[in-house]
């Protein structure tokens, strides 16, 4: 059996999103099971829509994720494979138009796009949904094709579609079947010498030697078209496998306009997410593991892959299950590892670390180890070590519910006061020791205490807190809410 190969084929027209990583994603982990290669070409040729950074973007984000390509056009493969960007094969794609026109299996259409139009619209008022082109241009003479050509006529290049069936063995589907009197003859070649999706795709797969395409099933219609293209060359198909949909909550296809859902990888990676992470998670839309098991490395990912374990049903991108996965590495990780993520997503315009020790941060960082689901989440977090955190309403709320307080807080301020050696240890002897003398216990105690030394009702562990606040802060925040 020949190795296999698969590839992911973007084109530079916007940035890696949740559905070409998932393509991407099936791809490798499909060629890696079976010691195979991935492939990354650039499928560069609608220059007018190309965006500028999205192919950098592209081999970035997969990078990060840890999708690394065996080949592309930063690292090619064998000389025989061509070259990895389409916008540098055109000469190629042209002599095999050109030889399919000698072949007979298509031809030149010297049409203008106001008689495609004109014949579009007549079409289209005679109640025809599924218009096709007219075959104007099939029945040409040789004298009409040569005067065509003796005045250099602009020309298209249209594949002449059988009138037969083609039968596709999908991977996901099963057995699919289309019928050429459903295709009208499609454009190969276009007027400026640029090839069309489905033609050049067929080049690039044959001449790197693809042997399996994974794809999302927008592409389904466009298969028959490749498929007969093949048939032309005697070229053998690779194996097709169209993956169902990602929908949203609504059950509508899953786009940037998705509600709140982050949808370019960047966005993700700019919030604080694990690329691994989101390997796993992404790897779960549209496949089974066939196990309850739902946290997996990408190691153990490529060791079960089984391609008979492709959903035939939509698979719905939870941000909430993505979000909770992405917590669980979190929590998996090292203390070290941990801070050196967490770090760079603190905002050091709204807190400023300039006049904190490293210990310090560490420590402070560490209390909320198992809390954050994601980097900047920390934000939300760490406030209350800091001067710029407000003592709101609701929270003033919460205090006057507590009948002893400032018995309890009187107590608690002056233990604190006399306080000579600073750590948790004697912080948490203070507070049992208060509660004993002002007969609290339960949130009777904790809460009056939390909320008079960190001016806020939330928070980790609260000898950690008071700790990591400091002494003269703790001081300096009791009096500001005794007066409010």
């Amino acid at each position: 059996m020949s190795k296999f190969r698969l590839r992911y084929a973007p084109s530079p027209t916007g940035f890696l999103h949740i559905g070409n990583t998932r393509t991407a994603l099936m791809n490798y982990v499909f060629a890696k099971h079976f010691d195979g290669d991935f492939i990354v070409r650039i499928e560069d040729t609608d220059l007018e829509r190309n965006v500028d950074g999205a192919i950098e973007s592209q081999f970035e984000n997969l990078n990060w994720m840890g999708i690394i390509p065996d080949e592309s056009f930063l690292k090619p493969g064998l000389a025989k494979y061509g070259k990895y960007m389409q916008s540098q094969k055109f000469d190629r794609y042209k002599q095999l138009a050109l030889e399919l026109v000698e072949k007979g299996d298509a031809y030149k259409c010297f049409c203008t796009s106001e008689e495609l139009t004109a014949d579009y619209e007549k079409q289209t008022e005679q109640g025809i949904v599924a218009t096709q082109y007219n075959k104007k241009c099939l029945s040409l003479s040789a004298q009409e094709l040569a005067d065509n050509d003796k005045t250099n006529k602009p020309f298209s290049i249209r594949f002449k579609v059988p009138l037969k069936s083609w039968n596709l063995n999908d991977m996901v589907r099963g057995d699919v079947i289309f019928y050429g009197k459903d295709l009208g003859d499609f454009v190969i070649l276009k007027t400026n010498g640029i090839p069309t999706y489905n033609f050049a795709v067929v080049v690039d797969d044959f001449d790197m030697e693809i042997t399996h395409v994974i794809r999302g099933e927008e592409h389904i219609s466009n298969t028959p078209r490749q498929m007969m293209i093949f048939d032309a060359f005697g070229w053998t198909y690779p194996r097709f496998a169209h993956l169902t949909l990602i929908v949203d909550s609504t059950g509508k296809k899953l786009s940037k306009r998705s509600g709140n859902n982050l949808f370019f990888i960047e966005q993700y990676k700019k919030q604080g997410y694990l690329p691994q992470a989101i390997f796993n998670y992404i790897a779960l839309l549209g496949w089974s593991p066939g196990v309850e098991q739902e946290i997996f490395t990408t190691d153990e990912l490529i060791k079960i892959f089984d391609e008979k374990r492709f959903s035939k049903s939509p698979s719905t991108f939870d941000m909430v299950k993505m979000t909770w996965i992405n917590s669980q590495y979190m929590k998996a990780l090292s203390d070290g590892d941990y801070l050196n993520f967490v770090k760079p997503f603190i905002d050091q315009e709204q807190f400023n670390l300039i006049d904190k020790s490293e210990e310090w941060i560490n420590q402070v960082l560490l209390l909320f180890k198992k809390e954050i689901d994601f980097g900047v989440q920390i934000n939300e977090k760490i406030g209350l070590f800091f001067d710029n955190f407000e003592f709101n309403e609701i929270t003033k709320e919460q205090l006057v519910q507590f009948e002893n307080r400032l018995g309890l807080i009187n107590i608690f301020e002056d233990k604190i006061r006399q306080l000579e050696e600073w750590n948790i240890e004697n912080i948490k002897n203070i507070i049992k020791n208060s509660g004993t003398e002002a007969e609290c216990k339960g949130k009777d105690l904790f809460m009056p205490i939390r909320i008079y030394a960190s001016k806020t009702e939330h928070g980790p562990a609260l000898a950690d807190c008071i700790f990591l606040i400091g002494k003269d802060k703790i001081l300096e925040n009791i009096d500001f809410v005794k007066n409010q």
